[in-house]
């Protein structure tokens, strides 16, 4: 089992997140529920697929103000975490890993799934859309909470500056988008070894930026603004304690004015 953790820091991106996801699935044998996704197939982390998804959901509800009937549109869905525990909503959900919105369309068929080509660094390095040039699967104006869970944590800083104006066009009047990300801050006591990449971000691995990306703290709310949205709150997540709320990474909520 250590080989194959081994082999994984050293590997392509393609290869080095399916062998981790190899190992979370060989760690999840004794607890995995039925029909639980293959992390082989799709490595979206580790931890209970079903728990997670629902403590994200909880976020959703207590800082987004997430109400029974409100539209929701899963900016980067995976294999269905949150999905699973919104299907009582008007919900679209998209990806760019094709297997996973397959996944998701076969377990959720009443849900709206939708599969974007986006090229990543990390998740997708044939992906024939740039993420600067990806418009958002929702008319304008038509949704009340957006979210991207561990998204903005894989993208460069100018790509998701363009996925928060994408935001905006998007959410209704009022909207809220929320979003987790690593955003440092002083006084900090970070869990990952980032290493200075640009002006505004840094890096786990400067081979792969998008493994793992900390955008400035003062970068990113600029880029709020700049979007056209004004924050809610913000909640500092443990990867960098202290921490405020039960979140690994900082928890961002915006609105739309």
């Amino acid at each position: 089992m250590s080989a194959i953790r081994a082999l994984a820091a050293y590997a392509p991106p393609p290869l080095r997140r399916a062998l981790s996801g190899l190992w979370l699935d060989i760690k999840s044998l004794p607890t995995r529920r039925r029909g639980d996704p293959w992390s082989v197939i799709h490595n979206v982390g580790n931890g209970d697929h079903y728990a997670i998804g629902l403590q994200a959901v909880g976020w959703l509800k207590t800082y987004a103000g997430l109400k029974p009937g409100d539209a929701v549109l899963d900016i980067g869905c995976g294999t269905g975490r949150m999905a699973h525990h919104l299907t009582d909503h008007p919900y679209t959900g998209f990806d760019l890993a094709k297997a996973a919105i397959a996944m998701c369309q076969r377990r959720y068929p009443k849900l709206n799934f939708v599969h974007l080509d986006v090229w990543n660094g990390d998740y997708n390095r044939t992906g024939s859309i740039a993420e600067d040039k990806v418009a958002f699967p929702a008319e304008d104006a038509s949704v009340d909470v957006a979210f991207a869970m561990s998204v903005f944590t894989h993208m460069r800083f100018g790509a998701m500056s363009h996925y928060l104006r994408e935001a905006v066009r998007v959410l209704k009047p009022g909207g809220r988008f929320a979003f987790t990300a690593f955003s440092p801050r002083e006084a900090a006591n970070p869990l990952f070894d980032f290493q200075p990449y640009d002006a505004t971000s840094s890096v786990v691995d400067a081979r792969s930026p998008e493994r793992a990306i900390a955008h400035d703290h003062d970068a990113l709310a600029g880029a709020i603004a700049a979007a056209g949205l004004k924050l809610v709150s913000f909640h500092r997540g443990a990867w960098a304690a202290p921490a405020d709320y039960d979140g690994g990474q900082d928890l961002w909520v915006v609105a739309k004015a």
